[in-house]
């Protein structure tokens, strides 16, 4: 048995961030996390492979659809935190 698991976050939300985009200023920037996890879910779902979405709540409450969409393709979805 395999376990895989996403962690589902924006460019902006990385820890190698932190100390540079601070949360406040996280709506300033162009989102790519849904386009992205779109297209890892079409690849998933080509191999019939199941996953676990570790989501922060921050996109979670931005990109509500993309949260319905993991969870109707049979993907677990799991908390990150909200922001880390």
């Amino acid at each position: 048995m395999n376990a895989l698991t996403i962690d589902v976050e924006d460019y902006f939300h990385v820890q190698a961030f932190a100390n540079v985009i601070v949360p406040d200023d996280w709506c300033r920037y162009p989102m790519r996390v849904e386009n992205n996890t779109h297209r890892l879910l079409e690849l998933l779902d080509q191999r019939a492979i199941r996953a676990t979405f570790f989501m922060l709540g921050w996109v979670a409450e931005r990109c509500p659809s993309l949260v319905r969409h993991i969870a109707a393709g049979g993907h677990e979805i799991g908390s990150h935190g909200y922001g880390h």
